[in-house]
């Protein structure tokens, strides 16, 4: 999926309320990527 750096990054700035596509436009990866990564985030799942 993504590595540990590009994780922390998505799931700091959904923390701070950025958005979906701001994050994969900040962070540089996809839409789904970042919703993958959240949903993972949110279930416990390990990355």
């Amino acid at each position: 999926m993504v590595d540990d750096d590009k994780r922390a990054a998505i799931l700091d700035r959904r923390r701070r309320g950025e958005s979906i596509r701001v994050i994969a436009a900040g962070v540089k990866v996809s839409v789904g990527v970042v919703h993958k990564t959240l949903a993972a985030a949110a279930e416990g799942k390990p990355h």
